[in-house]
């Protein structure tokens, strides 16, 4: 029998379910928009972590030969960037320091992910400066680099690994 009386609604009305779209669209317009400037940060965060393994290895290869690294390929003559390269990854790799460790994860994704482990595509995205074969010179001076990343990726500079293991990029070296 009908007494006049409504029942309550069990379900969502019109109104309440529009709102929770919009709420939920604009989460996801804020979660995506970050979602690009993470990654870019975890990609920044691997090249500081591949000159930190490039700054151990190198200290490591310091240690016990006395001297850095002397490659004497030269990287302007024909193929001499690919040997260059492959001379660096195999002077440095007994002392832990891969070839993957050469490749910055922010250039790598810029140019397309190529397969750097084949030697024709063997690349240094960290360079590493010249010394002589004096033991000291490298931890003669505080503010000479070891390495520095190849170009401004990350959009604060290149980043530069420096004789006591402390990482800076560009920028921040001119304004501190």
């Amino acid at each position: 029998m009908f007494t006049g009386e409504a029942r309550p609604s069990r379900g969502f009305t019109l109104l309440e379910l529009g709102i929770v779209i919009a709420i939920i669209a604009i989460f996801s317009v804020l979660v995506l928009g970050g979602w690009g400037t993470m990654q870019s940060r975890a990609r920044r965060a691997g090249c500081m972590q591949n000159l930190k393994t490039l700054y151990i290895g190198t200290d490591l290869y310091l240690q016990q030969n006395n001297e850095w690294p002397q490659i004497s390929v030269d990287p302007s003559s024909e193929g001499g960037t690919e040997q260059f390269a492959l001379a660096w990854i195999s002077a440095l790799q007994p002392f832990g320091v891969t070839a993957k460790e050469w490749i910055c994860p922010e250039i790598q994704q810029l140019i397309g992910n190529p397969d750097y482990s084949q030697p024709d595509n063997a690349r240094l995205d960290y360079i590493p400066m010249p010394f002589d074969n004096k033991p000291t010179t490298p931890h003669e001076w505080s503010s000479q680099p070891w390495f520095i990343e190849r170009g401004n990726a990350h959009g604060k500079g290149n980043l530069i690994i420096f004789t006591d293991g402390h990482i800076v990029a560009a920028d921040e070296l001119n304004n501190p």
